[in-house]
């Protein structure tokens, strides 16, 4: 995986945790519901884990979670596809996929996230201002979650022609790399790695944001922050630009 790649995802990342520095959360250490095994990622995310897995010498271990048995989980549209349905009909937004009823986390260790420090942007940028557990959902500010799908898009955008899907299917898909190898002789599952490959979906470049015309503002100063921000002597602007 190209490092440009990384650099620039770490960069989105920090600019995002920038951005939200002032927020306030009700999550803490040891609380979990959320931590499902419904997770969206890219495939650049996906190296960014392998990255720190293989960094911690852990590959045993990270394989055993990816071949844990879980429910098949099949997702139709990513999140720039459903921004170009949406722009190419000018219509309203279609209706979203019904929720699909996930088990916890395989990462998760005694409530808590193993692989924190490389965790994806959709566990990054879920969170809540209210206690969740007193019913079952996460409540986040309307111009939070315009942030996010923003980020999310970005993110997108950056792994644009790779996978993108759950995230133990994304992972399963890039074991065979060369880069992961030490990881794929520990997995070794040609059947359910097949298997992930074909249900996972590929990223795609940026048609547009949907955007109300009150969240214009916010949205183009946050976009300022990351595409000024620069890797190797050029702006992500001018990286995103030239692919």
């Amino acid at each position: 995986m190209n490092g440009v790649k990384i650099k620039i995802l770490e960069t989105i990342f920090d600019k995002y945790q920038q951005w939200i520095a002032g927020e306030r959360f009700h999550c803490h250490r040891g609380c979990s519901l959320c931590c499902t095994q419904n997770v969206l990622i890219t495939g650049v995310e996906g190296q960014y884990m392998y990255n720190h897995i293989l960094l911690e010498k852990r590959e045993q271990w990270f394989a055993e979670r990816l071949l844990l048995e879980r429910p098949s989980i099949n997702v139709q549209l990513t999140t720039n596809g459903f921004a170009r349905l949406c722009l190419e009909k000018n219509e309203d937004y279609p209706e979203g996929e019904p929720d699909q009823a996930t088990g916890r986390c395989p990462f998760l260790e005694e409530n808590c996230c193993s692989v924190y420090a490389a965790r994806p942007f959709s566990c990054r940028g879920f969170a809540s201002s209210s206690a969740c557990h007193l019913d079952g959902f996460a409540h986040l500010d309307e111009r939070l979650l315009v942030i996010n799908t923003v980020t999310m898009q970005l993110i997108e955008h950056l792994g644009q022609r790779g996978y993108w899907g759950n995230m133990l299917d994304v992972l399963l898909a890039l074991a065979p790399h060369q880069a992961n190898k030490a990881v794929n002789e520990h997995i070794g599952a040609e059947t359910e790695i097949t298997g992930a490959i074909m249900r996972t979906l590929t990223a795609e470049p940026i048609p547009g944001f949907l955007l109300q015309p009150e969240d214009e503002n916010e949205v183009n100063r946050y976009l300022q922050s990351v595409f000024s921000a620069k890797i190797g002597g050029k702006t992500i602007e001018e990286i995103f630009n030239n692919k």
